[in-house]
């Protein structure tokens, strides 16, 4: 079931918002050159909000611990074991609208 999450004009090419979605909590990301995504917004090391993480257009950099994942497809690029889960998204009139229910986080081995 989509949620609406917010409206499209207030996410921009190349940054990142947190919505909530559900339960859930979402980073949206619209990498350069790309289309917008919907990944977790919890990092899969810690379960800390990516809130703060940092977003250079491309890749999303957690502030605890430095890990980075391409936002383009929730890959991890260090380190290469922790993907970011990704929720389907819709935009429909200017509005975008996610599903969180058939996807759950995914989290690091300790």
């Amino acid at each position: 079931m989509f949620t609406r999450v917010c409206k499209e004009d207030t996410i921009f090419e190349g940054g990142i918002r947190v919505v909530i979605a559900g339960s859930h909590i979402v980073i949206l990301a619209w990498p350069e050159n790309g289309a917008i995504k919907a990944f977790q917004g919890v990092c899969p090391h810690t379960n800390q909000p990516l809130a703060e993480a940092d977003f250079d257009g491309t890749v999303l950099t957690c502030p605890v611990h430095a890990w980075t994942w391409d936002m383009n497809t929730g890959e991890a690029i260090h380190p290469k074991e922790s993907a970011l889960a990704e929720y389907p998204v819709k935009i429909e009139d200017g509005v975008v609208y996610v599903d969180t229910e058939s996807v759950s986080p995914l989290f690091a081995a300790r």
